[in-house]
Order: C-alpha cells, then sequence, then structure tokens
C-alpha cells in the first residue's frame, strides 16, 4: 500500500478518473505564480506514511522537493515558499535557488522555556526566511500554541526588529471539525473565539503584514472574511488547503467571488502541498490542477480528491462538488503573483 491510496484502495488523489492531461480550462497565461504556503523538505525512508516528513534519520533525499517544484512548473509556477525544518534550508536553497523562498515556523512545546521559541526564530533569521509562521489551530490551545501567546508577541518584536515583516497565521478550521472534532468546546474553543488573540495581534502590529492561512480559517463565512479586512488593513488571506477550499469555497462560490472581486488585492495563492516520501507525480498534479481550476475556470463536477471530511447527504455527490469561481483576469494576475510579489518586495526593503 502507498502513501496514497487508502486502505479501501481506493487512490486519493484521483477518486473520480478525470483526466488531469487536460488542461483547456486553466485560462490564466499570466506571471508566473507565487506559492505562498508549501512544505517543501527533505524526506526519508522512515519518514510516516500519511504524515510530514519527520525531519530526522537516515537516508535524506531531495527527490520529492525535485518531483513537486517539477510539476508546479507544469502549473506555472515559479517561486514557491517552503515551512521547513531548519536543517532543510540549505540544501533546498542550494538544489533549488531562487525558485524556494522560506518561512520560518516559530514553535516550542509547553515545558520549554521561552528561549526556545526565541532561538528558533534566531536560527531562522540566520538562515534568511523572508516570513515567520505562528501555528496555532485550535487543537493547539492545551499546548499553549495561542496566536498570542506571550512568546510569540515577543518574537513578532524580534522578527520586526530584524527586519522580517511578514507573518502567517493559522487560527481556525473547517466547521465540520467544529462540530465533530472539536465538539468539547470548554477545550478547543468555539470558532469565533480563534480570532480574539489573532484580532489582539492585528492591533498590536499594524505595522507588520499579515497572511491569514486557508482563507482565513474560515472560508465558510465571507462576511467574517471581509470585516476583519476591513478593519484590519495589514491583513491578507492565501487560498491553501485544497481540499478544505474546493469543498468550501465551491459550496459557497457567489459569495467568495464577491468578496476576492471586491479586495483583489487582498488575496494570495497557496497549495498547502507537503512533500512526503513515495508520492506519485499524481497526487501534486492533483492539488495544482484543483486549485487552479477553482480560481480560474468555470468548470463544474465532482471533486477528483478523497474528502474525509465530506458527508453526502441524500441524493448528494459521493465526492464534494468543484465549481469553478472564474475570477476575472485582472484578479488572478494580483491573487496569483503581483500582491505575493508587493509584500515581499515592501518586506525585503524594510529589512535592508
Amino acid at each position: 500500500m502507498t502513501a496514497a491510496t487508502s486502505t479501501s484502495g481506493i487512490v486519493e488523489h484521483n477518486v473520480t478518473g478525470v483526466d488531469y492531461s487536460d488542461r483547456q480550462h486553466l485560462r490564466y497565461t499570466g506571471l508566473p505564480l507565487i506559492d505562498i504556503h508549501a512544505h517543501v523538505l527533505q524526506t526519508r525512508p522512515t519518514d510516516p506514511a500519511n504524515g510530514p516528513p519527520s525531519g530526522t534519520g537516515p537516508g535524506a533525499s531531495l527527490e520529492q522537493a525535485a518531483l513537486m517544484l517539477e510539476v508546479a512548473q507544469e502549473f506555472s509556477i515559479g517561486r514557491t515558499y517552503s515551512m521547513c525544518y531548519p536543517d532543510d534550508i540549505t540544501p533546498l536553497r542550494e538544489r533549488f535557488g531562487a525558485r524556494l523562498g522560506f518561512n520560518g515556523s516559530i514553535m516550542k512545546k509547553p515545558d520549554e522555556p521561552d528561549d526556545t521559541a526565541y532561538r528558533a526564530l534566531d536560527r531562522f533569521l540566520e538562515l534568511g526566511v523572508e516570513i515567520i509562521k505562528f501555528w496555532s489551530a485550535p487543537r493547539g490551545r492545551e499546548r499553549g500554541l495561542l496566536v498570542d501567546a506571550p512568546w510569540r508577541i515577543e518574537a513578532a518584536r524580534r522578527a520586526r526588529a530584524a527586519g522580517v515583516r511578514v507573518v502567517m497565521v493559522h487560527v481556525g478550521d473547517p466547521d465540520v471539525w467544529f462540530r465533530k472534532t472539536y465538539a468539547d468546546t470548554a477545550k478547543f474553543g468555539t470558532k469565533p473565539e480563534q480570532y480574539v488573540g489573532l484580532e489582539r495581534m492585528l492591533q498590536l502590529f499594524p505595522d507588520m503584514t499579515w497572511i491569514g492561512a486557508h482563507m482565513g480559517g474560515d472560508p465558510e463565512h465571507a462576511d467574517h472574511l471581509e470585516a476583519l479586512l476591513e478593519r484590519y488593513p495589514h491583513l491578507y488571506y492565501d487560498t491553501s488547503a485544497t481540499k478544505w477550499q474546493v469543498r468550501e469555497v465551491s459550496a459557497h462560490r457567489e459569495a467568495i467571488r464577491s468578496l476576492v472581486c471586491r479586495h483583489p488585492r487582498r488575496f494570495l495563492f497557496g497549495s498547502d502541498l507537503v512533500t512526503r516520501h513515495g508520492l506519485p507525480r499524481e497526487h501534486y498534479i492533483s492539488r495544482y490542477w484543483c486549485q487552479r481550476t477553482l480560481w480560474e475556470s468555470s468548470w463544474e463536477g465532482r471533486s477528483p480528491i478523497a474528502d474525509s471530511d465530506y458527508s453526502p447527504g441524500p441524493d448528494e455527490l459521493p465526492t464534494p462538488r468543484l465549481r469553478g469561481l472564474y475570477l476575472p483576469d485582472d484578479v488572478l494576475k494580483q491573487v496569483y503573483h503581483t500582491n505575493a510579489s508587493r509584500i515581499l518586495a515592501h518586506s525585503a526593503q524594510n529589512k535592508a
């Protein structure tokens, strides 16, 4: 059994038999895409079959990274920003050069001192990251991974002082998780409560650019996303987490399309693709194909990617519907390239 095959024998990257070589509907032909949210790492034969690379052990390889970036190039992605282990940055940079930029995730365990996070930040800064990341999903709350934890406030201050002015945050998760995985609100909080800390950080650091990963963690509620954009002009959203976005953006197509068209300067393309040992080329193809199909085409049909978060009701399709938004050409150019280029260039000027 490969990492891309479930115990039921279903190939997760193509449950419908769609022809991924059919790309006539992908109409964008402008500047190369910038993938602002991905995880390009070294992989090892000992890595978990269905999880991210471990970052340790013998047999480190860049072959999956090479495969992913080769497929990215097929889909006109010119530069990819990777969240990876610090030890991966130098070998990745030596092999792939300007095709990669880097994002340092600032974490620590509950029993570790704050200095652990600051040392991690220092290491990432020495390695030349352009972005830092605060992962603050509800399942991290009991581990102290709140977006506005005191040590993260201090990390943001230190990053700003060092010239890094872009922070990516993961707050919120799919609505369906709050009905199931996060049903214990005393432990995980409600979904609206996830944004209290984010707003505090946005108020504390108005001179930094903040990127809300995965459509701000709330593609189900375009009105909430817009309210945050209107309150905080330094907040942006990325389109990453393909299964989630296909499922929920398609279900709320008109609301999300209108939102992006009203605020075309505030959205960034992202895939959230992760290199894993043994993944086939088609896994990477499926995510890029679905992402571009979602944003730039009028394609409609069943999502070809298996989605365990989707529970079809009576008379519904066995996988979520993918309904393309067909964003206007000028909006696509901004989402796919211009916005990320502008934000990162501005940050680089501050760093210089």
